[in-house]
């Protein structure tokens, strides 16, 4: 078994046992017996069938181990002969890689049916029913509540031979998913419109993300948000629940409005924040509630925080922008653009001056010392490096376009950000 501590985990299951009188049987992950404990109570001990893996009995128990196992929590359930069992998984990483069963218990007397369901399936030889009719009138009657403080107990015993909580946790909160999972995509059938002709002209999630960029683009907050809805749903139904796949989906979906919104001039600080606070979040999500919950988020991040302080532009102007955040690192002239862009020279140059409010050299200028922050902040370059990687020949106009976009010179600026990383040490 992979990674069980098998030694600790004995001691824990017979620990459990001698202290309640229940027998526990340990197997392993494709259903063999692996140990036994206090074997002479188990009313199966007279049915070699249940030693078999692939018999009726070994069936019902491999089953009930797994839905332990995906439930990350006790099981109980009823064999074949009608008595009561307790499953509990053992999980190391994550993994299924045993399960620890409590039983058979009865919960009333065994009755004339249940010997005959039992007798049904096992090859009885007549000396045993003696021995059998003796050990069912010894046998201990339990309440339902009593079985219920056992599935805890057992519980308790497992995940503490291992410590292991948190495997466990995750296992229930994946379960928990999946079934959050199964009524988005049960909404998400009951919705969809039976007529064929408009099932097919249904939009795909990649035709809702673009509809959601326009609107957000467009600075409609409600038709994004209702937008985002639809797209949610798309996507659970779509990846068919997987929940890291969706997270995947809305990762790529930040960096394309943050690839729009720079085009049109937006700074990645506003975008990203200095503490990457949306990226880091996102990473710690877990649910689809909260993951719909941070997509809302961050929609109303891109309307109200980013293209709400971005100038309405033209499509010419969108283009020049996008050259520029491409090609901000060479040597670039108004002329070099328009070339490019197949457009005037004297027209794009008034274009910057309507549309953005700047002139094509200072709209150059402080995308160069963005960068050049970024790298300050991120890189251990020095200053001459910096300057030639955003494209400026000459440090002291570096200097010079760096104080007057920032107000500060940039090797001061350097310095403040290492008096912040010493302070946050």
């Amino acid at each position: 078994m992979q990674a069980i501590d098998q030694k600790r985990l004995h001691e824990y299951l017979d620990a459990f046992s001698v202290s309640t009188g229940v027998p526990v049987t340990l197997f392993s992950p494709d259903g063999s017996i692996l140990e036994e404990f206090q074997t002479e109570k188990k009313f199966c001990q007279f049915f070699p069938i249940y030693r078999q893996p692939d018999s009726v009995c070994g069936s019902t128990m491999l089953f009930s181990a797994k839905s332990s196992y995906h439930l990350g929590e006790p099981y109980i359930f009823s064999c074949p002969s009608g008595l009561i069992h307790i499953a509990v998984p053992v999980v190391v990483s994550e993994k299924f890689c045993g399960c620890a069963v409590a039983g058979p218990l009865s919960m009333g007397p065994v009755s004339a049916e249940l010997l005959t369901q039992a007798f049904e399936f096992n090859q009885v030889s007549p000396e045993l029913l003696a021995k059998i009719s003796l050990f069912i009138s010894s046998m201990q009657v339990y309440t339902p509540e009593q079985i219920q403080k056992f599935s805890l107990l057992l519980y308790s015993a497992v995940v503490h031979s291992h410590k292991n909580w948190d495997d466990y946790e995750q296992l229930r909160l994946r379960y928990q998913r999946q079934l959050t999972v199964g009524d988005h995509i049960q909404k998400r059938k009951q919705s969809k419109p039976q007529n064929t002709s408009a099932a097919l002209s249904a939009p795909t999630w990649s035709d809702l993300e673009d509809r959601l960029a326009r609107e957000i683009q467009g600075r409609n907050r409600e038709a994004a948000l209702a937008c985002l809805d639809d797209l949610f749903e798309e996507l659970v139904l779509v990846e068919g629940g997987n929940f890291d796949s969706i997270k995947l989906h809305f990762f790529e979906l930040y960096i394309s409005l943050a690839r729009m919104s720079t085009e049109q001039g937006a700074s990645l600080r506003n975008i990203f924040g200095l503490d990457f606070k949306f990226i880091n979040s996102l990473n710690e999500l877990n649910t689809l509630d909260s993951l719909a919950q941070w997509s809302r988020e961050l929609v109303a991040h891109f309307v109200d925080d980013i293209f709400a302080d971005l100038p309405q532009v033209s499509s010419a102007t969108t283009r020049a922008v996008s050259y520029i955040n491409a090609h901000y690192m060479d040597k670039l002239t108004l002329r070099d653009l328009a070339s490019a862009l197949f457009l005037n020279e004297s027209s794009l140059s008034k274009l910057f001056r309507q549309e953005l409010g700047t002139s094509f050299t200072d709209y150059l200028n402080r995308i160069r010392i963005e960068h050049s922050t970024e790298l300050m902040r991120n890189t251990d370059r020095s200053l001459l490096e910096i300057s030639g990687l955003v494209g400026f020949d000459d440090q002291s106009y570096f200097t010079k376009i760096f104080k007057k976009v920032t107000g500060t010179t940039p090797r001061q600026y350097k310095s403040q950000l290492n008096n912040e990383k010493h302070t946050s040490d």
